[in-house]
C-alpha cells in the first residue's frame, strides 16, 4: 500500500515560500506528493523556465515558478495561517 504524504499547514507552506529558490524536498512538501513526483514537477518547471531562456542554479527552481505551477493562493494561505483555534 502506498504511503500518503503528510499535508503541510498554511504556515509551514508560507515558511518554505519565503525562500527565493526551492529544492525537491520543498516541492514535495508544498505539493503533498512523494519524492519521485516532486522530481517530475521540478523537471517540468526547469524545462518551462529554460525554454524562456533563463539558467537556473543546480537543483533549484524559483519559488515564483513553483507557486504558478502548483496554482498556490498566497492570500488564502496567509488568511488561514492567521486563524486561531477557539
Amino acid at each position: 500500500m502506498a504511503k500518503i504524504p503528510k499535508s503541510a499547514s498554511a504556515s509551514e507552506m508560507l515558511e518554505i515560500l519565503k525562500k527565493q529558490w526551492l529544492n525537491t524536498k520543498d516541492i514535495k512538501i508544498l505539493a503533498s506528493v512523494g519524492y519521485e513526483k516532486a522530481i517530475k514537477i521540478k523537471k517540468e518547471i526547469i524545462k518551462n523556465v529554460e525554454e524562456q531562456g533563463y539558467f537556473l542554479p543546480s537543483g533549484l527552481v524559483p519559488s515564483e515558478e513553483v507557486i504558478k505551477y502548483l496554482n498556490l493562493n498566497i492570500k488564502y494561505l496567509k488568511k488561514v495561517s492567521e486563524w486561531k483555534e477557539v
